[in-house]
């Protein structure tokens, strides 16, 4: 367990690539990484009004009053190269000699060799775990997901590796546990009320690491509560937008990491408006859970 003081000190250290300068292309055996991801993912916590402009001219700024601002809680933000060789002859070069102390570490779309560099790095400076959430199949290797997950453990760190990160959920450890309380973000929870079968007010109390949850209960407001109830989270999720990938995923049976994200969300409000209707449109066609990352 987490008590509240422990979860008011929680950092939170991120590693992701450097902004691509969009006039150098990769060469030959070499790899591009992108920085819009993870700069989504920090415009959140750091609770950015620019980050969401679903509503345009009718914006009345709700993320203000949705959305919490944990920019303190960030121990710091290294950014790696955005290309690279294929092969590195030194992954740890391109990290600093001592990470910054930090409880989580969150490393989005890094070079496979460097990611494997982070459990030991981690654990030198007293980390407690790592996430690194796939939003594109060719994100994390099956071979580097297992063997991450395998030197996170010989270390004692928890690991979680989500497969989109809004399908993060509790029971990888007490520290996952704890930075998702904490941080509000992973698999969405959502409470709706009702007012003369409208959806009076809904808020995402966890919400997708991009923000999108946010926007989407924001948008439902005023909607009748009925069976179409999942088709319109569906259009207000779509519309934010949600920016995982869809190519085919074999992990996923095939299927692509944004239908799963869209499969989460739907899933997510349709149960949270479940007690108002007796859970007779709750289960549509919202998904089978699939969740490979833990």
């Amino acid at each position: 367990m987490v008590g509240n003081e422990d979860l008011e000190r929680l950092k939170l250290l991120v590693i992701c690539s450097e902004l691509r300068d969009p006039r150098r292309q990769p060469g030959l055996f070499e790899k591009d990484f992108d920085s819009s991801w993870a700069d989504r993912f920090l415009q959140h916590l750091r609770g950015e009004r620019e980050l969401c402009t679903g509503c345009g001219d009718r914006c009345v700024h709700c993320r203000d009053w949705r959305v919490p601002h944990l920019s303190e809680a960030i121990a710091g933000i290294i950014r790696v190269p955005s290309i690279l060789p294929e092969l590195l002859d030194d992954p740890s070069g391109y990290l600093p000699e001592t990470l910054p102390r930090h409880d989580v570490l969150i490393a989005i779309q890094i070079h496979e060799e460097i990611l494997l560099e982070l459990p030991t790095r981690c654990a030198e400076v007293g980390g407690k775990a790592l996430i690194a959430p796939v939003e594109s199949p060719e994100w994390v290797s099956r071979w580097a997901k297992n063997r991450l997950i395998k030197t996170a453990g010989d270390l004692g760190l928890e690991a979680a590796i989500p497969k989109p990160f809004c399908s993060l959920s509790p029971g990888s450890g007490a520290t996952i546990d704890a930075f998702i309380e904490y941080f509000r973000v992973g698999r969405p929870v959502v409470e709706i009320g009702i007012l003369d079968g409208r959806v009076a007010k809904a808020t995402a109390l966890i919400s997708a690491p991009c923000g999108n949850s946010h926007y989407v209960a924001h948008s439902l407001q005023g909607h009748a509560l009925n069976k179409d109830l999942r088709f319109e989270v569906s259009r207000y999720w779509h519309s934010f937008p949600c920016t995982a990938s869809m190519k085919s995923d074999s992990e996923l049976g095939g299927d692509t990491i944004l239908h799963q994200g869209g499969r989460i969300h739907m899933e997510s409000f349709c149960q949270a408006a479940e007690a108002h209707f007796g859970g007779k449109h709750s289960k549509g066609k919202s998904a089978k859970k699939r969740n490979p990352g833990g």
